[in-house]
């Protein structure tokens, strides 16, 4: 789920040993793209009139935090300046229809948005290099809009006088470059003395399979001014283990656990697996509910905890905080949300200590492969597809493919209807004594299904019962040794209520 909606509902209603800093970049890429090194990435939210109006004392607390004896510890070295919406409802990315999705004059808007906040940023850099407190520059990322291909009627360009079809490729990257191009002028012209431009964030936190050339080519376009392009996909989104064919030089991946506490804390072993086998960076994700919640801040208590097992506060990280709530943790008298500020400060030190009342972080690990596997397409195997009921797969054979981490919300997995069924048909006969399935695990459903075996394709005999009970993720059965050319998965229940069983991988031994 994206947290942009999340961010909506809360506004409406109230989100020093060296370091490698370089991991999760693109070491391909000429290294000179950034001199400068990235730790801490702050998101800070700027431009409608839902923000904070931010100045320049605003974001001194960002930058140090100070013990009240005048010992100071650096905190934010860089900072993303991020917007999804104008201020009479446009969308940046994820807009329904023309009338809610952001044309050119609201792109223009959004060029313009950034100058008073980098001003007061720069002065309060500037503040605390006076005093001595600070020493180094700080980074900035600025947000890209995404050019959705459903507008035709976007707009000309100044000066040009052409109306924009984003149903065209070419169209979607002529907006971008001019975006682009703008925002580097203005850091040339403007001389922002403790301000270094480092790059783009595309504000898409998924990219689906008709965006992916405009991604690579706004890559290729910021990479020609030697410039990073930063990328923070939701925890379900398409592609985000193909971040680095799309030619991105950070991803940090949303956990989106801290939200509503989807998937359980087990979620958390998962997004370090997940991260792990991507090889990209997490989000650290809190809003104000840190103040008002207690499950909430217990959430946001786990992310550290998490990055300091898994290792996440070693390498570059981003950091979502609604609109303000870092700032609020600063400016707030109740001791335990002053807790909080200082325990982010400390752990952007790397001398926080986890809490020892927190429950361990269970890791999540893929079971034993061992022996041949049957249902592996490799070995002759095929999905053998119903006449209907396959909805959103666009490839059943994913499910025997062999790939249990590149899969999203979307893609990646077979899915059947309920009533259904998915069923593979091997080479030859087979004897097999134990099936083992990873069933859809990115968010916290259960399934119930029955998995039958065949050697005619007429007589089946139940192999495994599941009928009952709440069965997640990596489901494993054994039975004794039985000879079958067919075997079939018959979904009975999916606990979110949709009549759809997702099956990312099927392996028979």
């Amino acid at each position: 789920m994206s947290k942009k909606f999340l961010l909506f509902l809360l506004i409406e209603f109230s989100i020093l040993a060296p370091i490698n800093y370089v991991w999760a970049f693109d070491k391909t890429k000429d290294a000179s793209c950034s001199s400068q090194k990235l730790k801490n990435i702050c998101l800070i939210y700027n431009g409608s009139t839902l923000r904070r109006k931010w100045n320049v004392n605003d974001f001194i607390p960002y930058l140090i935090y100070e013990d009240g004896e005048k010992n100071y510890i650096s905190l934010f070295d860089t900072f993303l300046l991020i917007e999804y919406q104008t201020s009479d409802g446009k969308f940046f990315w994820g807009g329904n229809n023309d009338e809610n999705t952001a044309n050119m004059k609201d792109w223009e808007w959004l060029s313009n948005i950034w100058e008073s906040c980098l001003k007061h940023l720069n002065e309060a850099v500037k503040k605390l290099h006076q005093k001595g407190i600070l020493k180094n520059a700080i980074g900035i990322i600025i947000t890209i809009p995404e050019p959705d291909v459903k507008i035709q009627n976007f707009g000309s360009i100044p000066e040009d006088g052409i109306n924009l079809n984003f149903n065209k490729e070419m169209d979607r990257i002529s907006a971008v470059r001019w975006y682009v191009e703008k925002i580097v002028a203005h850091f040339t012209s403007a001389n922002y003395d403790h301000l270094n431009l480092l790059g783009f964030y595309w504000l898409g936190e998924s990219i689906p399979q008709e965006m992916e050339d405009t991604v690579k080519d706004t890559a290729k376009l910021i990479h020609q001014k030697n410039l990073l392009f930063f990328w923070i996909p939701y925890f379900t989104a398409d592609n985000v283990w193909r971040w680095h064919d799309l030619g991105f030089d950070y991803v940090f991946y949303q956990p989106n656990y801290f939200f509503r506490g989807e998937g359980g804390i087990e979620r958390l072993g998962l997004t370090a697996y997940r991260i792990e086998k991507f090889n990209c960076g997490v989000e650290i994700e809190l809003d104000d509910r840190v103040m008002t919640s207690e499950n909430h801040r217990v959430r946001f208590l786990q992310y550290l905890q998490s990055a300091v097992y898994f290792g996440w506060d070693k390498k570059p990280m981003a950091w979502y905080q609604s609109n303000d709530t870092i700032f609020k943790l600063y400016r707030n008298d109740n001791e335990k949300h002053k807790n909080l500020y200082r325990d982010i400060a400390h752990f952007i030190r790397g001398t926080y200590q986890t809490l020892s009342n927190l429950p361990p972080i269970p890791e999540y690990k893929i079971p034993p492969r061992a022996g041949k596997n049957w249902a592996h397409r490799d070995n002759g195997t095929k999905v053998i597809e119903p006449s209907s009921g396959f909805c959103l797969s666009q490839n059943p054979e994913w499910a025997i493919d062999g790939d249990v981490d590149s899969y999203s919300g979307t893609s990646g997995f077979a899915c059947c209807g309920i009533p259904g069924e998915i069923k593979i048909k091997f080479a030859n006969n087979v004897v097999v004594s134990r099936v083992q399935m990873l069933l859809f695990n990115l968010d916290n459903r259960y399934y119930q299904y029955c998995v039958e075996i065949s050697e005619d394709d007429q007589k089946w005999k139940t192999v495994v019962d599941k009928s009952q009970g709440e069965h997640r993720g990596w489901q494993i059965d054994t039975f004794p040794s039985q000879s079958a050319r067919y075997l079939r998965i018959i979904p009975l229940f999916n606990s979110t209520g949709q009549h759809l069983f997702q099956l990312v991988e099927l392996e028979v031994y």
